[in-house]
């Protein structure tokens, strides 16, 4: 899909996979981005999870979340392992943050596959 870098979205998101985004995190900060095929465990608002796609994975903060996010996420998505579940493969939204350190999504919007 994308021929020369970003690719964008219907919505207006950059599509991009979880290394993408990690890799290049500086220059995105403050960019609203899609990760699609996205798989979602050990989700908990205590702990968030673990979210993955073919390139790798990251940790899933619940700050800022809506919370029928949360609420999905918990319902469907708290047993690590969960990667076969549909009910836990979607995209995800969110805006990079211009944080240091380790990467973390937060402030995502989960969208499951249908």
């Amino acid at each position: 899909m994308a021929t020369s870098g970003i690719a964008h979205a219907q919505d207006g998101a950059h599509m991009m996979t979880l290394a993408e985004v990690r890799q290049r995190r500086a220059e995105l900060a403050g960019l609203f981005v899609r990760v699609e095929n996205v798989t979602i465990s050990g989700f908990s608002m205590a702990r968030g999870g673990l979210a993955s796609d073919s390139s790798g994975g990251v940790r899933l903060d619940d700050s800022g979340m809506p919370t029928d996010t949360i609420s999905y996420l918990e319902r469907n998505c708290a047993k690590p392992g969960t990667s076969a579940s549909t009910a836990c493969r979607g995209a995800l939204e969110f805006t990079v943050a211009a944080t240091h350190g380790a990467f973390t999504i937060s402030d995502a919007q989960f969208i499951p596959q249908r």
